[in-house]
């Protein structure tokens, strides 16, 4: 995991791989969320994490206007809270949680638990946190009661209570405010006070950060004021130097001023991006592929293993 990554795709404003896999349905106004128990298949394909399969629940959410699930996920009990593993969305906005697929989330938690030292603590996005606890057996102290940050689509902002109530569930009510902690780091627009503030988190142990691309959309939706960020796609078979091109005349078209990631998603580009520059000032930001920054470059942090979205770095002593 101490294999520093040597090329950043960040060169020509090139390179956010894997964040959320798209369909073209809409969020639907009502659903039923439902838990059941895994099934064979869906345990066999996080076999490698090592988790006992009547310690893992399927969750399905349904809707009446739509003949299949609109998105489905594997979670696992992290004592009485529920702990994503697995997730698949089916709609145009992601409900709950980006998508992570059964390989990826193996791979990077095996990751996690094959390099980070047993001493160590990674920070994380309370979701990641869990999992990182139940299936890479290493220390993530964060958690949130609140479960600030759930990605609740807009058509169903009257569930946003009640499913913070469900995902917060379990959590010691103290642990919120060192969470706030979290979000205030990612927010700052100071590495050096960022890192400052992680460092207390980590209680004087080693550290890591993990974070994803979804934390961006996390922390906006926590912190509006703090910034503001969008997207749009393109139509394409990929990422291209032609579409980022597109991308980029229609940001000046925009007067959109700040920083940019892009993705593809099947047969578009996504194109993540800041409204106004100050936005791309925040370290979360930092942290990731954005066309404004560059991780080789931060002074506190480590960049140490990538995987698609999602990105680890090491507290620097």
């Amino acid at each position: 995991m101490r294999e520093t990554i040597g090329a950043v795709l960040i060169a020509v404003g090139v390179a956010l791989l894997g964040w959320v896999a798209y369909s073209t349905l809409h969020p639907v106004a009502h659903y039923t969320f439902t838990l059941a128990p895994a099934r064979a298949d869906a345990v066999k394909e996080v076999e490698n994490l090592g988790l006992a399969p009547e310690a893992l629940q399927r969750v399905e959410i349904t809707s009446p206007e739509e003949r299949r699930p609109v998105a489905t996920g594997l979670v696992a009990r992290d004592e009485t809270r529920l702990a994503p593993i697995v997730w698949r969305n089916e709609v145009t906005e992601p409900i709950f949680f980006a998508d992570a697929s059964a390989a990826d989330m193996t791979k990077v938690l095996a990751a996690i638990r094959e390099h980070v030292p047993e001493d160590a603590v990674v920070l994380a996005w309370w979701d990641f946190s869990r999992a990182i606890r139940v299936a890479a057996k290493r220390q993530a102290p964060l958690d949130d009661p609140q479960a600030r940050g759930l990605l609740i689509p807009a058509a169903w902002a009257g569930a946003r209570g009640d499913e913070r109530a469900r995902w917060g569930a379990g959590a010691n009510p103290q642990s919120a405010e060192s969470f706030g902690q979290f979000i205030d780091a990612l927010t700052a627009t100071d590495e050096a006070q960022g890192a400052a503030t992680l460092k207390k988190l980590a209680g004087g142990k080693p550290a890591y950060v993990a974070v994803h691309i979804s934390d961006v959309w996390k922390a906006a939706a926590v912190k509006p004021e703090r910034f503001s960020i969008g997207f749009k796609d393109f139509a394409s078979s990929g990422v291209s130097h032609g579409v980022i091109k597109s991308a980029q005349r229609w940001m000046r078209e925009q007067k959109v001023e700040g920083g940019f990631a892009v993705e593809p998603i099947g047969g578009a580009t996504r194109l993540h991006y800041f409204q106004s520059k100050g936005d791309s000032d925040a370290l979360v930001a930092k942290l990731l592929p954005f066309s404004t920054s560059n991780p080789m470059q931060l002074e506190a942090l480590e960049l140490v293993y990538q995987h698609k979205g999602w990105w680890i770095y090491r507290l620097k002593d």
